[in-house]
Parts: structure tokens; sequence; C-alpha cells
């Protein structure tokens, strides 16, 4: 087995790659990866572990090219470490950040293999040595409970650890009898949300990205900016073409309004899943927009995926309660930081 540093995963087999790791869905997939390799703030690289003619590991590593932080979600002192692990004027390009540096979910795409820990210690060592000439720290943004584990064992449980979330999901979205097999609970929220629906009229469509595009980007910007995150609607239409334009993905939008109330959902299609992605509602409080924002966040999105035999949803690491109270499946999410002394001990291992 030989582990090689490549700039690019062009020459890689998409199938290849997306079989040795899906669990960050889209975000981790080929074709999403390919098109950070052109983002001019990132230096991507892939630590590509072979054994024969089969593809062990190709594991995404980022670095910035810049100084500052170009995601707050990424700024890795504002993760809650350990006290002392990162120093405080710590810059974005002093971290090579493992796995991905966007969408707040990374793969590591290590396949499986019964020698999963002796190979993510090969790979991950391959990348200590390249971080440690630039003085960097090893970075795992946004890593699943699984991955944490594997990164855990290959460096010897030096890094330091933050939990950054949970994830939402629906399991077994296409089953026709889940609202059956919910818990009591679950199954009298998902009635009343149904009745508020019915009694506000709401109406809905669904359609691609495409078609709305103009009128949903309006909606979404100005919903961020209300939620205190300042938005254009030509940064909302960027952000959906880049996703319209990875090949295997699929962008729609799910639409709802009752009385002045209005919104839209955008979500991405990607193998059997489906991946909330942005929301815009306009109006004020009211039961018609209480019943256009379940419709749009749950009711639509659950029906669309058991008409399109979609097994799952992705439903962000936002609104946890709510989520939780209409079946949702919380998946943990970590970042962690194996620091410059340690990144560098990890180099001088014999893997």
């Amino acid at each position: 087995m030989t582990t090689t540093l490549l700039d690019s995963i062009g020459a890689l087999s998409p199938e290849q790659f997306d079989a040795l790791d899906d669990s960050a869905g889209a975000a981790g997939c080929h074709h999403r990866l390919l098109q950070r390799e052109s983002d001019l703030r990132w230096r991507m690289r892939y630590a590509v572990r072979r054994e024969a003619d089969r593809l062990l590991a190709a594991v995404p590593a980022c670095t910035r090219l810049g100084t500052g932080w170009p995601d707050p979600a990424y700024d890795v002192r504002r993760w809650g470490l350990p006290a002392g692990l990162v120093p405080e004027d710590l810059t974005a390009d002093r971290c090579l950040f493992v796995g991905g540096c966007t969408d707040l979910r990374s793969a590591l795409h290590i396949g499986p293999t019964a020698d999963g820990e002796r190979v993510a210690r090969s790979v991950l060592a391959g990348l200590a040595r390249t971080a440690a000439e630039t003085d960097q720290c090893l970075a795992f943004p946004y890593v699943y409970a699984p991955a944490r584990r594997l990164i855990a064992q290959a460096c010897r449980d030096r890094a330091g650890w933050a939990p950054l979330g949970r994830e939402a999901r629906f399991p077994d979205a296409d089953a026709p009898d889940r609202e059956e097999r919910a818990v009591s609970r679950v199954r009298g929220v998902l009635r009343r949300d149904r009745r508020l629906i019915a009694a506000a009229g709401v109406r809905t469509t669904v359609s691609d990205w495409a078609d709305v595009a103009d009128d949903a980007a309006d909606l979404i910007a100005r919903h961020n900016s209300r939620k205190g995150s300042p938005d254009h609607p030509e940064f909302v239409a960027l952000r959906h073409e880049q996703w319209a334009l990875c090949e295997p993905v699929r962008v729609i939008a799910l639409t709802a309004s009752a009385g002045t109330a209005r919104g839209v959902l955008t979500a991405l299609v990607w193998r059997s899943e489906l991946e909330l992605y942005e929301i815009g509602l306009t109006g004020q409080e009211s039961p018609d927009r209480i019943a256009v924002y379940l419709d749009l966040l749950f009711h639509q999105p659950l029906a669309y995926a058991r008409d399109h035999r979609l097994t799952a949803i992705r439903a962000g690491l936002a609104a946890e309660v709510p989520k939780k109270s209409r079946g949702a499946v919380m998946h943990e999410v970590y970042g962690g930081v194996l620091s410059v002394s340690d990144t560098k001990r990890l180099a001088d291992e014999i893997c």
C-alpha cells in the first residue's frame, strides 16, 4: 500500500470516490469537491491510499489562501475547544482542514476495511507531514461520530474536540407506514400540524430551482437578512447555481402560501437522500405563517421523499426541538484540532 498526495481528484472515478464514504451526503461527493478546487480562496489536496487497483482512501485537505476566516463557522477559535489548544492569534491559513471546508459537514473518504485504523493513520500522517512543513495544525471540521472515533484512534487520542451541533435526519422517509410506527407523541404533533395546514388552506408547488430562481432568491435573501445574516439575492442565486452545476444533484424548490404568508424551501436531491437547504418566509407571525412554515419544513419534504422513494431527509443543525418532536433522529457533529506540536509528532510516525 502506498499513500500519495494529489492536487485534484479529477482523475479518480466519481463512482469509486463516492463509494468510499457517503456520510456527508451531497456535500462530500466527487463533483462538489471538484467545485471547491476552483475556489480561489482554498487550495485542495487529497491523501490517496491504494492497494493494487483498489482505492482505499482519498482524504480531502483544504488550506486557506489568506489569513482571514471566510466563514465564522470554520473559525476553530470559536468552537469551544479545550483551553490552550489553539492560540487566539491563530489565522485560517495555519490550519489544514481535513475532510472539507464548507457545508457544515465533512467526510473522511476512508473506505470500509478491516484495517481502517492503519489506513487512517497512514493518510493522516501524510497530511501531517504536509502541514508540518508550514507549521500548520490539523483541523477536523463538522465530522460525525464514526469519523471522530477513527481520527482519535489514528492520532492516538491527542486531538482536542468540541461538539458543534446535532444534525437532524428523518430516516425511512419513504416508508408508507412511517407515521404509524412513530411514537404517539410524534403522531399527535403531525396530526395537529395537518389540522393547522388545512385550516389555513395552504397552497403548494414543487419546481426545479431554475423555474423559480428570481423570486426564491429574493425571498431567501430577505428572510436571512431579517434573521441577522445579511444576504443578497445574487449571493443566494450563486449558492444554488453552484449546486445546480453539481452533476449528480438536483436542486428543487418547494413553495407554500396562505393568506398574506408565503415561503419557499430549497432542497437537494442526491442519490436516495433529500437535503433541506435554505428557507425564505414572508409575513408577520400568524396562524397562516405558522402553517406555511410547518408545511415547508416538514410535511412537503416528507411527502416528496415518499413519492420519489427517497429513504432519508437531512434537515440541518438548527431548530432541533421542532424537528425531534416530528420524528427526527439527531446525529452529533464535532470539531477537532491536533495542535501544531502533535501534528509534527504524527508526521514523524512511521505508518
